[in-house]
């Protein structure tokens, strides 16, 4: 999708947004396409660790082509991640080429724990638009507090050796940034900024094109940990969840769900393996949904009765935090 036809699309999505319309003229501009549930690890921050052996499988490839078929014409990215890691999958590398030859940028968020030279030199040159590599914590005493199951030198060695590669292959793409949750009791926000310019020194002549420090959410209610930010909701304003209105969210098992904080699927809207997303995003349940938004009545919703992004900071009605990505990272070239 060129980038004119991108941005028009939003504006598109942003007053029909703001006007809070129920049934759209368009289709969903972005994905979250859960490649796998499966996790190596058991985070502090992550509920993953809590979800039932049920739940938790790989997404088929032929239900992954049906679905980029079937968006390959309207959706601009696509997010290979979701609940799980998605280098679990022993077909990531080919789920990113396929949406690539179908005009589909790729991401995906990795813990980086499984990545060996090899898969590291697979995915720079699949096409992959863009990676982030979780590391919550600049020193192994926090990293692995938070990080738990992995082992702070071997996962900041597969990174550096990731960025090596991405130099040595003089690759502009994929697009790196290193997203760090400055979360530990026991450390200030003074500790936390001397450990950073301590840290930031590993990445010195290497294609690192960006540090991200993240905000903890509460995963629309599941997660309640001590030290972890409560929105004061009487204080804050509510603000209509941006997700009905321009992406779905697609779990391993084809069930399309409204958005990645519904991390145990509590709030379904259609199944890929029976309709095709163009169905789904403007059937009854969609129109339902965007209507209690739009009333501002959302008790019947849940997790989003529960979630924090309802009551986050906004900028002429769009949430901070989206409206940078939108309209800067979405549109650089790569």
């Amino acid at each position: 999708m060129k980038k004119i036809k991108y941005l028009l699309r939003l504006f598109l999505i942003y007053f029909t947004y703001i006007f809070k319309r129920q049934k759209v003229s368009y289709l969903p501009i972005r994905l979250w396409v859960e490649t796998s549930s499966r996790c190596n690890l058991k985070c502090r921050l992550c509920v993953n660790k809590e979800m039932p052996v049920n739940m938790k499988g790989d997404m088929d490839f032929k239900l992954y082509k049906k679905i980029i078929d079937e968006v390959k014409d309207y959706v601009f990215d696509v997010n290979l991640f979701h609940r799980g890691e998605p280098l679990i999958h022993p077909q990531i590398v080919e789920m990113i080429k396929y949406a690539g030859k179908n005009n589909i940028k790729t991401r995906i968020h990795t813990n980086g724990v499984l990545l060996t030279p090899e898969l590291s030199r697979k995915l720079i040159t699949s096409g992959l638009n863009l990676i982030s590599f979780s590391f919550d914590g600049y020193t192994r005493t926090t990293y692995e507090k938070n990080r738990v199951g992995a082992m702070y030198e071997n996962t900041l060695s597969n990174i550096i050796g990731f960025l090596k590669i991405k130099k040595e292959l003089n690759s502009r793409t994929p697009f790196t940034s290193l997203q760090v949750m400055e979360f530990d009791e026991g450390i200030s926000q003074r500790e936390f900024q001397i450990q950073k310019e301590e840290f930031i020194k590993n990445f010195e002549n290497l294609p690192l094109d960006k540090l991200v420090i993240r905000t903890p959410h509460n995963w629309g209610g599941l997660l309640n940990i001590k030290g972890v930010a409560k929105t004061d909701r009487k204080k804050a304003k509510f603000m209509s969840c941006t997700f009905p209105w321009y992406a779905l969210t697609i779990f391993y098992d084809g069930k399309v769900h409204l958005c990645p904080q519904d991390f145990y699927g509590e709030l379904p809207v259609g199944d890929a393996n029976e309709d095709s997303i163009k169905v789904i995003f403007n059937n009854k349940t969609m129109q339902d949904i965007r209507r209690s938004f739009g009333n501002k009545k959302i008790d019947n919703l849940s997790p989003c009765i529960n979630c924090d992004r309802c009551w986050r900071k906004t900028f002429i009605g769009i949430p901070r935090e989206y409206l940078k990505i939108f309209l800067k990272d979405s549109l650089r070239k790569d």
